[in-house]
Protein backbone atom coordinates (compact mmCIF):
# COMPACT_ATOMS: atom_id res chain seq x y z
CA UNK A 1 0.00 0.00 0.00
CA UNK A 2 2.94 2.35 0.50
CA UNK A 3 4.88 1.05 -2.51
CA UNK A 4 6.50 3.13 -5.21
CA UNK A 5 4.64 4.20 -8.34
CA UNK A 6 1.28 2.94 -9.50
CA UNK A 7 0.17 -0.49 -8.30
CA UNK A 8 0.54 -3.13 -11.01
CA UNK A 9 -2.26 -5.39 -9.68
CA UNK A 10 -4.43 -6.08 -6.64
CA UNK A 11 -1.56 -8.13 -5.20
CA UNK A 12 0.46 -4.90 -5.05
CA UNK A 13 -1.90 -3.31 -2.48
CA UNK A 14 -3.72 -4.04 0.80
CA UNK A 15 -6.85 -6.17 0.80
CA UNK A 16 -8.70 -7.18 3.94
CA UNK A 17 -10.81 -10.30 4.42
CA UNK A 18 -14.55 -9.95 3.87
CA UNK A 19 -16.26 -9.09 7.16
CA UNK A 20 -18.60 -11.83 8.29
CA UNK A 21 -20.67 -9.51 10.51
CA UNK A 22 -22.33 -7.59 7.66
CA UNK A 23 -26.07 -7.09 8.16
CA UNK A 24 -28.43 -8.77 5.69
CA UNK A 25 -29.91 -5.39 4.74
CA UNK A 26 -27.45 -2.55 4.21
CA UNK A 27 -28.37 1.02 5.16
CA UNK A 28 -26.83 4.36 4.17
CA UNK A 29 -26.45 7.51 6.25
CA UNK A 30 -27.54 10.92 4.80
CA UNK A 31 -24.10 11.30 3.15
CA UNK A 32 -24.43 7.91 1.41
CA UNK A 33 -21.92 6.07 3.65
CA UNK A 34 -22.75 2.44 4.51
CA UNK A 35 -23.81 1.97 8.12
CA UNK A 36 -22.09 -1.27 9.12
CA UNK A 37 -20.36 -2.50 12.22
CA UNK A 38 -16.63 -2.97 12.14
CA UNK A 39 -13.75 -1.59 10.16
CA UNK A 40 -10.16 -2.41 9.28
CA UNK A 41 -7.20 -0.14 9.99
CA UNK A 42 -3.46 0.24 9.59
CA UNK A 43 -1.02 2.57 11.40
CA UNK A 44 1.96 4.21 9.68
CA UNK A 45 4.90 6.16 11.09
CA UNK A 46 5.63 9.01 8.70
CA UNK A 47 9.11 9.41 7.25
CA UNK A 48 9.28 12.87 8.84
CA UNK A 49 7.23 14.61 11.51
CA UNK A 50 5.24 17.21 9.68
CA UNK A 51 2.05 18.99 8.73
CA UNK A 52 -0.12 17.05 6.28
CA UNK A 53 -1.72 19.04 3.47
CA UNK A 54 -2.80 16.39 0.96
CA UNK A 55 -3.66 12.69 1.02
CA UNK A 56 -3.90 10.30 -1.93
CA UNK A 57 -5.92 7.09 -1.60
CA UNK A 58 -5.84 4.89 -4.69
CA UNK A 59 -8.28 1.99 -5.10
CA UNK A 60 -6.98 1.11 -8.58
CA UNK A 61 -7.50 -2.59 -9.49
CA UNK A 62 -10.08 -2.99 -6.70
CA UNK A 63 -13.22 -2.92 -8.86
CA UNK A 64 -15.64 -5.16 -6.95
CA UNK A 65 -13.93 -5.12 -3.60
CA UNK A 66 -13.02 -1.51 -2.85
CA UNK A 67 -13.97 -0.23 0.62
CA UNK A 68 -17.14 1.85 0.88
CA UNK A 69 -15.46 4.60 2.91
CA UNK A 70 -12.35 5.65 4.77
CA UNK A 71 -11.08 8.10 7.35
CA UNK A 72 -7.61 9.17 8.47
CA UNK A 73 -6.54 10.07 12.00
CA UNK A 74 -3.18 11.43 13.12
CA UNK A 75 -1.11 11.89 16.26
CA UNK A 76 2.33 12.97 17.45
CA UNK A 77 4.23 10.30 19.39
CA UNK A 78 7.70 10.01 20.86
CA UNK A 79 9.62 6.78 20.32
CA UNK A 80 8.69 5.62 23.83
CA UNK A 81 5.00 6.41 23.29
CA UNK A 82 5.08 4.54 19.99
CA UNK A 83 6.37 1.39 21.72
CA UNK A 84 3.62 1.64 24.36
CA UNK A 85 0.91 2.25 21.76
CA UNK A 86 2.05 -0.65 19.56
CA UNK A 87 2.04 -2.96 22.62
CA UNK A 88 -1.56 -1.90 23.36
CA UNK A 89 -2.60 -2.36 19.71
CA UNK A 90 -2.81 1.45 19.37
CA UNK A 91 -5.68 1.80 21.87
CA UNK A 92 -3.94 4.56 23.83
CA UNK A 93 -2.66 6.78 21.03
CA UNK A 94 -3.99 10.35 21.09
CA UNK A 95 -5.67 10.16 17.69
CA UNK A 96 -7.15 13.34 16.17
CA UNK A 97 -9.34 13.31 13.09
CA UNK A 98 -7.40 14.43 10.00
CA UNK A 99 -9.70 13.32 7.15
CA UNK A 100 -13.35 12.81 8.14
CA UNK A 101 -15.19 9.81 6.70
CA UNK A 102 -15.28 9.94 2.91
CA UNK A 103 -16.90 7.64 0.35
CA UNK A 104 -14.49 5.79 -1.92
CA UNK A 105 -15.03 4.73 -5.51
CA UNK A 106 -13.68 1.49 -6.93
CA UNK A 107 -10.69 1.60 -9.31
CA UNK A 108 -10.11 5.33 -8.72
CA UNK A 109 -7.38 7.62 -7.37
CA UNK A 110 -8.90 9.84 -4.66
CA UNK A 111 -7.14 13.11 -3.83
CA UNK A 112 -7.91 15.01 -0.63
CA UNK A 113 -6.47 18.50 -0.22
CA UNK A 114 -6.14 21.02 2.62
CA UNK A 115 -9.77 22.11 2.33
CA UNK A 116 -10.82 18.46 2.93
CA UNK A 117 -8.55 18.00 5.97
CA UNK A 118 -9.09 19.12 9.55
CA UNK A 119 -6.70 21.74 10.87
CA UNK A 120 -3.85 20.18 12.83
CA UNK A 121 -0.35 20.56 14.20
CA UNK A 122 2.58 18.44 13.06
CA UNK A 123 2.10 14.67 13.32
CA UNK A 124 4.32 11.60 13.38
CA UNK A 125 1.77 8.79 12.78
CA UNK A 126 -1.44 8.25 10.87
CA UNK A 127 -4.14 5.62 11.24
CA UNK A 128 -5.94 4.77 8.00
CA UNK A 129 -9.35 3.16 8.54
CA UNK A 130 -11.53 1.57 5.86
CA UNK A 131 -15.11 0.39 6.30
CA UNK A 132 -16.36 -2.18 6.16
CA UNK A 133 -13.58 -4.03 4.26
CA UNK A 134 -11.93 -4.09 0.85
CA UNK A 135 -8.72 -3.17 -0.91
CA UNK A 136 -6.52 -0.12 -1.41
CA UNK A 137 -3.64 0.04 -3.90
CA UNK A 138 -1.79 3.07 -2.55
CA UNK A 139 -1.87 5.49 0.37
CA UNK A 140 0.29 8.59 0.12
CA UNK A 141 0.56 11.43 2.63
CA UNK A 142 2.01 14.75 1.45
CA UNK A 143 2.98 17.78 3.48
CA UNK A 144 5.69 19.89 5.03
CA UNK A 145 8.33 18.51 7.38
CA UNK A 146 8.42 20.26 10.77
CA UNK A 147 11.67 21.43 12.32
CA UNK A 148 12.73 19.65 15.53
CA UNK A 149 10.83 21.19 18.41
CA UNK A 150 8.38 22.89 16.01
CA UNK A 151 5.11 20.96 16.22
CA UNK A 152 2.93 23.83 15.00
CA UNK A 153 1.94 23.99 11.36
CA UNK A 154 3.30 27.50 10.86
CA UNK A 155 5.72 29.33 8.60
CA UNK A 156 8.75 27.87 10.36
CA UNK A 157 8.40 24.51 8.65
CA UNK A 158 11.47 22.90 7.13
CA UNK A 159 9.63 22.94 3.83
CA UNK A 160 10.33 26.62 3.15
CA UNK A 161 13.52 25.68 1.36
CA UNK A 162 12.71 22.23 0.02
CA UNK A 163 9.10 22.40 -1.22
CA UNK A 164 6.26 19.93 -0.66
CA UNK A 165 7.19 16.29 -0.21
CA UNK A 166 5.87 12.98 0.96
CA UNK A 167 5.98 12.67 4.71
Amino acid sequence: MIGLGVASSMADGWETARRLDRPQKLQLDPKGVLQVSGSEWAVFRLGHKGVVNHIEIDTRHFKGNAPDSCMVEACMLTTEEEVECAASKWKFAKWRLLLPTRRLRPHYCHMFYEEDLRSHDAVSHIRFTIAPDGGVSRLRVWGHAALVGNTKGDARSANQMTGQSKL
